[in-house]
């Protein structure tokens, strides 16, 4: 009896050490999953990378990270555009497949911006116009005031691992900004990232500040620190450019 009980709580202690660690902490379903379709469908993408949904004025527009078109280009793709390439960008909740948000145009296309410019990894977003949404998924508004040093800020999302299931929530301290990049120190993180880019970094309030993007090494004290991207480029954009 003693012997079945220690095999039970082995097992017990070994799934529990084997589960990502995640914040406890609480938000509406905000996040989404990309779905790419190439007119080539060999490059088609089912599920790629992460996105949301930003709430700007009266407008709703879906948001994900840029350098993503880095990775699942053809060979004709070489600025910020989809050109003929991709003809369709959806995105969904990956534990509700079937609720879709589906873009109607990519409003920061720039043929003139090519993808391996500085400015793909300075202000590293797509903001798509949308044809409709039946997700239901809670739009983010942008938080106006700035960070403060130590205070938590949280990543929702998937990361490539995950095939179904709940969005999670991964727990970072806000250490400083610069440039267009919010440096993070970990505090609940998954073991690898692959997957979060284009995820919204939200605040306690739920507030969106930056897009899952890549490193930054700080020049202070040369550590790379994950790095969001920050929201001012995208704002920017979106009052000089209203919803057409």
């Amino acid at each position: 009896m003693k012997f079945s009980w220690l095999i039970f709580l082995l097992v017990l202690t070994t799934e529990c050490s084997g589960q990502e660690p995640v914040s406890k902490k609480h938000f509406p379903e905000i996040a989404l999953v990309n779905r790419i379709d190439f007119t080539d469908a060999k490059f088609d993408q089912p599920r790629f990378s992460c996105g949301f949904l930003l709430k700007h004025h009266a407008d709703t527009f879906a948001v994900t990270a840029k350098h993503l078109l880095k990775v699942i280009k053809t060979g004709e793709m070489t600025s910020v555009s989809l050109g003929n390439s991709i003809r369709a960008w959806s995105l969904f909740p990956l534990n509700r497949k079937a609720d879709r948000v589906v873009t109607q145009r990519l409003l920061n296309e720039n043929r003139a911006e090519a993808l391996d410019d500085k400015a793909t990894y300075d202000d590293d977003w797509l903001v798509f116009s949308l044809r409709s949404n039946h997700s239901g998924i809670k739009p983010l508004e942008a938080r106006t005031t700035p960070l403060r040093p130590g205070e938590k800020l949280y990543v929702v999302g998937w990361t490539r691992r995950m095939e179904d299931g709940p969005q999670r929530v991964y727990e970072f301290e806000y250490y400083k900004t610069i440039d267009h990049r919010i440096l993070l120190k970990d505090l609940l993180v998954p073991e690898q990232f692959g997957g979060l880019s284009g995820a919204p970094l939200v605040d306690e309030q739920g507030l969106v500040v930056g897009i899952v993007s890549n490193g930054t090494v700080d020049p202070d004290t040369k550590k790379k620190y994950f790095s969001p991207c920050a929201l001012d480029g995208l704002l920017a954009f979106l009052e000089k450019n209203p919803k057409k």
